[in-house]
């Protein structure tokens, strides 16, 4: 059941070799869809199931860096820019020694942002999910009052992950109506194999007429 799971998290192909025994036994227990695309069943597998496997990083955050009012704008709009910029300094201090000690290392990047996102939020607002094996990413869109921010979570594997990235979240933002969102590239390599000052960046991209602010880390 574990690499179904973990792989409807990150987006990515499980391993082949015991993939249909494993796709079996998650539809026998009533986990993921019947058919394909493979994912969870309902929203309630996909809530239920992310926030179990990073409750540890939610536990973890510490108080003062969750705390809500410090995104937020005067009239209470959510400041996207400075949440995400916080979560890119808590992840260059934390998540390698986080992730290295962390059960579920598959989809460990994409379980510390909405662990981050979580906390920040803390019943304000909410998360919607989108996930499935094959997708190559996870889509996220955050709710605050009447704000709507799109956000793609991709792993960078090589030249064609960003260009790949930015079409899929254009065809995310169109389906959410928004024309704004965030691309969040993660990077596979150690800090060792490519240094912060190199892998940490923000670019600004149109794609279809839409803005899309680039994070790569």
């Amino acid at each position: 059941m574990r690499p179904i799971v973990l792989s409807i998290i990150n987006g990515e192909a499980p391993d082949f070799d015991d993939y249909n025994d494993a796709v079996r036994y998650c539809r026998d227990l009533g986990i993921i869809t019947p058919g394909n695309p493979v994912q969870f069943a309902n929203p309630i597998y996909r809530e239920i199931i992310t926030r179990i496997l990073n409750s540890s990083f939610s536990d973890g955050i510490n108080q003062d860096l969750a705390q809500t009012s410090w995104y937020l704008r005067p009239g209470g709009a959510l400041d996207m820019d400075k949440l995400l910029n916080a979560f890119v300094e808590f992840y260059r201090r934390h998540s390698e020694s986080w992730l290295e000690r962390f059960q579920y290392k598959e989809a460990g990047h994409q379980l510390l942002l909405m662990a981050f996102l979580q906390r920040i939020l803390n019943g304000g607002g909410r998360i919607e999910r989108e996930m499935a094996i094959g997708n190559g990413r996870t889509d996220l869109a955050v709710f605050w009052q009447d704000q709507v921010f799109p956000i793609e979570l991709k792993m960078h594997h090589d030249r064609w992950s960003q260009p790949d990235g930015l079409q899929q979240l254009a065809r995310y933002m169109d389906k959410l109506g928004q024309k704004q969102g965030y691309l969040i590239l993660f990077e596979k390599k150690t800090s060792e194999e490519l240094p912060w000052e190199t892998r940490i960046r923000r670019e600004l991209h149109e794609v279809d007429g839409k803005e899309v602010i680039l994070l790569g880390m």
